[in-house]
This record gives structure tokens, sequence and C-alpha cells, in this order.
């Protein structure tokens, strides 16, 4: 009961305050950086990006609440719990730097990966070569690094279509809250769990189709830091079974897991690789744009990618759940999961990417066809007579 009532004020509070933030913009206009930098979002309207300030928010009255509540709790994990307050902190930071003045791409790097270092320093990061050989650790702080920046820009890259980003982070979350209680049992970072679903919840309630709000860089800088935490807690470093490591197991669950912001970035990187183009110029060549060529309702693309993130958060959890024993055929059965999710999703890109090519290039032959109109062969003429 306790965390259904906290969850229910968390939601309110970040609706409440996300209305209140709304209206702050039109008075004050503050508006999208998206009118002065050209950043395409598939919506045609440029709206507020103060989303990400009531995630924020939310999540420090949430921090606040429960080292009033749970004080002694707190302080018995306040390592993890550190590592979450100055690395979401640090990357609220650059994303609203980001929203505010337009940062140079070095030095958003270079913070995001400063947000990486922050978690290392707490001890938060990804155990994974050195579970063979202890002296690879500094292979563990690269892919935490790594696994960091990626979680980010994969993030803010998905933040491209009204609730899409979210939803899949709240189904992320979803997945996380499963492990965490099947593991620990209700902990002090369980509330927080609850408190960042809040933020999620009442958010979307503004950002669902039609968005009247856009949670920027700031909103997904927040949330990238946020679940690349979580992702290494209790995805990664998940070894229910010490004396039986697999390291397919270890790398397969929080790719299931993350698969969605995955799949879309890896789509993206390829296809703007293949045309010579930037992989970080912005474009409306993502994943969900292409499911919307292909046919599939704008408001129900969030829905569709938010149930194939739940089924595979899903298939995540009982990977973790086959213990004690992991055998050769688990990894063969896990792995192909992400390797036909992702060849179907391949082919529904390329085949909205296609549509969209044809449409484009029928677009310029049809302007090339349109007569010329009269105010322009009159100017012709005037200008051959003088």
């Amino acid at each position: 009961m306790k965390s259904v009532l906290f969850l229910l004020g968390a939601s309110l509070f970040s609706y409440l305050l996300n209305n209140i933030l709304l209206r702050f913009s039109r008075n004050f206009g503050v508006s999208s950086r998206q009118e002065q930098t050209g950043i395409v979002r598939w919506a045609s309207t440029s709206k507020p990006t103060t989303g990400g300030i009531s995630f924020y928010i939310t999540f420090l009255v949430g921090s606040l609440t429960l080292m009033l509540l749970r004080p002694i709790a707190m302080g018995a994990g306040s390592a993890p719990f550190l590592a979450l307050l100055f690395g979401a902190t640090m990357a609220f930071l650059i994303g609203f730097a980001d929203d505010a003045y337009g940062t140079h791409p070095r030095l958003k790097l270079l913070g995001q990966v400063f947000c990486g270092v922050i978690l290392i320093y707490f001890d938060v990061y990804i155990a994974y070569f050195s579970l063979a050989d202890a002296g690879l650790i500094w292979l563990d702080y690269a892919l935490t690094i790594f696994w960091v920046v990626g979680l980010m820009n994969s993030l803010n890259m998905l933040d491209n279509m009204d609730g899409v980003t979210a939803t899949i982070a709240l189904t992320i979350i979803i997945s996380t809250m499963t492990m965490l209680i099947s593991r620990e049992g209700i902990h002090p970072l369980f509330y927080m769990l609850i408190a960042i679903s809040g933020g999620f919840i009442g958010f979307l309630f503004w950002n669902w189709r039609p968005a009247k709000v856009y949670m920027g860089d700031t909103g997904s800088m927040f949330i990238g830091l946020v679940l690349a935490f979580f992702g290494i807690l209790y995805f990664w470093n998940s070894r229910p079974a010490p004396d039986n490591i697999s390291h397919a197991r270890i790398a397969l669950i929080p790719i299931m897991a993350f698969i969605v912001p995955i799949m879309d970035t890896t789509f993206v990187t390829v296809a703007r690789i293949a045309r010579g183009s930037s992989p970080f110029v912005g474009g409306k060549d993502h994943l969900t744009h292409n499911l919307v060529r292909i046919g599939i309702p704008e408001e129900w693309v969030p829905i569709t990618l938010g149930m194939v993130s739940t089924v595979s958060g899903a298939l995540a959890f009982f990977a973790y759940k086959l213990t004690p024993e992991w055998r050769p055929f688990y990894s063969v059965m896990f792995a192909a999961y992400p390797i036909v999710l992702t060849g179907i999703f391949a082919m529904l890109y390329i085949r909205g990417a296609r549509i969209h090519a044809v449409k484009e290039r029928l677009d310029r032959e049809a302007r090339q066809r349109e007569p010329i109109g009269i105010e322009t062969l009159e100017a012709t003429a005037s200008a051959a007579r003088t």
C-alpha cells in the first residue's frame, strides 16, 4: 500500500509540476531550441522542452522524502544512492545546458563520460571481464563508460516522437523493479524507482500525442543516466549463481531488457553511415518514423514498442531466474530472441525507408513538372526586354 501511495503521489506531483512549467513557458517564452538549431522531430511544431526539469525535480523530492522517512535504510545503502544522485544531477545539467545554450558535441560527450566516471567512483560498474581475471577490471571500467555514454545518446536519439521515450523508459523501470524485488526485496532504491516512474507517468499525460510539452535533452540525458545506472546494478550484475557464471548470460540479460533503444540506435547509425552522413545529425529516419510509414498509426507506435520492451524485459527476468544451472542451450535459445526480433524490425525499418525514398522521389518529380506561373513568365519577359 505504501508503494502504491508513493507512486500516486509522485505521479500527481509530476502532473501538476508539468502543468506549472507549461504555464511558465507560455508566459515567459521558454520554448524549444528546435526553432533556432533546426533539430528535426516528427512533429511539425515546436513545443516547450520543460519535461526534463519535471523529471529531475520529482526525483529530488522523492529522494528527500525517502531520506526523511527511511534515514537508516538510506544510510546503509548510501554508495549506490549517491552514485545515482550525483550522476543524475550531472546528466540533468548536461541536458539543461544543451537545451538552453546548445553545447558543443565534444563538451557534451565529455560530460557524459564524466557521468560514467561518477558511477565508477561510487563502485557502480559492470563486472564482466574481471570475473575471469581481476587484472582486467580496467576493461570493466571502459565498458561501463561505453554503456553510460551509449544509453544517454540512445535515449536522446529515441526522443523523436510523442510519448515514445517515456513509455520505453517506464517499461524498463518496471522490469528493473521486478529484478530488484526478486533479488533484494523492498529496498530504498525500489522507492526511488517508484518516484522516477511517477515522474514519467505524470509527464506522459502532457507528452502523449498530440504532445503539449517535450522532455528535451534535459529529460533524455536524465533518463539515459538513470537507466544506465539501474541497468548496471540489476541487469549486467545479475549473478544469482556465483558458482555458475556464464558470460553469455550476463550480456544477454541487459541486451534483451534494452532491446528497443539498442535497435533504434543501431538502425539509424548504420543507415546514416551508409548514406555518408553523420550519425549524430538529426533526421526523420528512426525506427519510430518508419513504423508510421508502413501504416502503424502514430499513437500506436509507443504502445507497440512498449509492448516489445515489456516482453523483452520479461524474458530478461526469466533468463535471470534460470538458476542455478545455465546450460549452453539456454545461451543459444535466448540469443535467438534479440537476433530474430532485430531482423524483423530491420525489415520493417528498410520497408519504411524505401517508402519514404519513393515518396521523396515522386515529390521531386512533381515539383519539376509544375507549370511555370504567370508571374514568373512576366518577370522573365520583362528581364528579357531590358
